[in-house]
């Protein structure tokens, strides 16, 4: 009986550990990884598309090009060196991804950042 006993609890420390250590869903890059691999390509320093980075527009900004200019000005943007247009090789949510790091880390957030 004592037996039986530990074994179960060794099997509820074994069950806890793996769940503990196995994430519930691959979700994918995050926003910042996304921005650097599909955006930072065509927007890095000196660029003839502008340097853009989450720090270079303030939040209502990255809101508004989002909502209104995003698919219109990226609607021919290529990825280098994959020939996928942009807008076929990301996800809406992928998408969403990119806007709300660039939102959260604007230039007035509390966290600004660039990309580097």
């Amino acid at each position: 009986m004592q037996f039986a006993k530990r074994l179960l609890a060794i099997s509820w420390l074994i069950a806890l550990a793996l769940v503990a250590v196995v994430p519930a869903g691959d979700k994918g890059p995050g926003g910042k990884e996304l921005y650097k691999q599909n955006c930072r390509v065509c927007h890095e320093k000196a660029s003839p598309n502008g340097e853009y980075s989450p720090l270079t527009l303030i939040q209502d900004q990255w809101k508004n090009f989002f909502a209104n200019k995003f698919q219109s000005t990226h609607q021919s943007a290529v990825l280098p060196g994959q020939n996928k247009k942009l807008l076929e090789a990301l996800t809406p949510d992928q998408i969403k991804s990119i806007q709300k790091f660039c939102v959260d880390h604007a230039a007035d957030s509390e966290q600004p950042q660039t990309c580097s």
